[in-house]
């Protein structure tokens, strides 16, 4: 059973409430604000870099119709998403980060998973990294040429959440990631029983996301981590 603590907040791309979503800036304010780590989202360009924006295109977060798969580092770098801030590389971005702050990197795309795995071997920061998805096939692929790196998975329905208990021996999982919305779907008690399995299992809870503290007021004790868009609300909350 995993000791019931005080969660540990991580800034959901950052700081989106103040700062570009997966920025530096982004990343360092959420720290500033009192984060315990961040989350962000990584995916492969043509010219084999590991980029770090949500969406597989640049049209939210920059109004630009940019490809990020098919565009190459040095043109997504040419396109501004906002206070002077550009798509940051994987490798940029754990540099920027200080050591001992957690992070939790989304695979969004397969051919992403084991370039990502490389920078964070070189970069020497397997003890700060979770590497999470929602794509089952990216954590087999990384458990297969990993044995020690934390994996986590991301649940976005019933049958995931269910597949996720029996993946956490299986891939030897780290953290299992609900929605807070599940609370809505299957009720506070459903919730409570999910997390408690999750952690009778040996794994980890991380929640997402949490932008209103008094949704987990009656799960806190369950959930090890809180993934947030506002980093300084929940510290504020928990203080």
């Amino acid at each position: 059973m995993v000791s019931e603590t005080t969660p540990r907040i991580l800034g959901h791309r950052g700081y989106p409430r103040r700062y570009p979503e997966n920025t530096v800036a982004s990343f360092l304010g959420a720290i500033v604000y009192g984060a315990d780590g961040v989350e962000l989202d990584v995916w492969l360009t043509s010219d084999n870099e590991v980029v770090v924006v949500h969406d597989r295109d640049l049209k939210r977060v920059a109004g630009v119709d940019k490809d990020v798969k098919t565009s190459s580092v040095s043109e997504l770098k040419s396109i501004h998403v906002g206070m002077g801030q550009v798509v940051p590389t994987l490798r940029e971005v754990l540099e920027a980060i200080p050591r001992g702050y957690e992070i939790f990197i989304e695979v969004k795309d397969v051919d992403a998973a084991l370039p990502s795995l490389k920078i964070v071997n070189e970069l020497q920061r397997r003890e700060d990294v979770v590497i999470i998805s929602f794509n089952v096939d990216v954590l087999e692929i990384i458990r297969s040429n990993d044995k020690g790196i934390r994996l986590g998975i991301n649940i976005d329905s019933l049958e995931k959440a269910q597949l996720a208990l029996n993946l956490v021996d299986e891939l030897s999982l780290y953290s299992v990631n609900p929605p807070i919305d599940g609370i809505e779907i299957i009720g506070v008690k459903g919730f409570v029983n999910y997390l408690k399995a999750v952690r009778e299992r040996g794994a980890r809870t991380a929640i997402w996301t949490v932008n209103e503290p008094e949704k987990i007021s009656n799960i806190v004790e369950l959930v090890d981590y809180i993934m947030t868009d506002d980093p300084l609300l929940l510290r504020r909350y928990f203080q």
